[in-house]
């Protein structure tokens, strides 16, 4: 059985859309990338971030260069150290014109974010 955030369906379905043919431009042109501080393939490294007052999930992986565009920082969560990254100017950039083009949509919260991508994104990669 499948759970999709039914509130906001047309957000999850725009957000999703994106991220699914995101990541299969990636696979289909052979583009995955790696990052030692990451572990294992990479094809869309989605992370959360605020961009005009609103919060978007956007990919920090950029196929192009083969990089992932932001700033790692280590957290302190359950006794683990994890290490997350803040997007750099790139990212923010490419974001915004996902964003204009209606690629992308904002969420009120990152709690409304991540609930959507702990939904779609075992979906897309499964």
């Amino acid at each position: 059985m499948t759970i999709e955030n039914k509130t906001k369906e047309n957000r999850f379905v725009t957000n999703k859309k994106f991220f699914k043919n995101y990541h299969e431009n990636v696979l289909s042109t052979n583009r995955v990338g790696s990052d030692p501080q990451i572990g294992g393939d990479i094809t869309m490294f989605i992370t959360g971030t605020n961009i005009d007052g609103k919060e978007y999930l956007i990919p920090l992986y950029n196929p192009e260069t083969g990089k992932v565009e932001g700033t790692p920082y280590q957290v302190e969560r359950d006794g683990k150290i994890q290490t997350f990254y803040r997007p750099n100017q790139e990212a923010i950039k490419r974001a915004k014109e996902y964003i204009k083009a209606g690629k992308i949509r904002g969420y009120e919260t990152p709690k409304e974010a991540e609930f959507d991508r702990s939904i779609f994104y075992p979906q897309i990669v499964k």
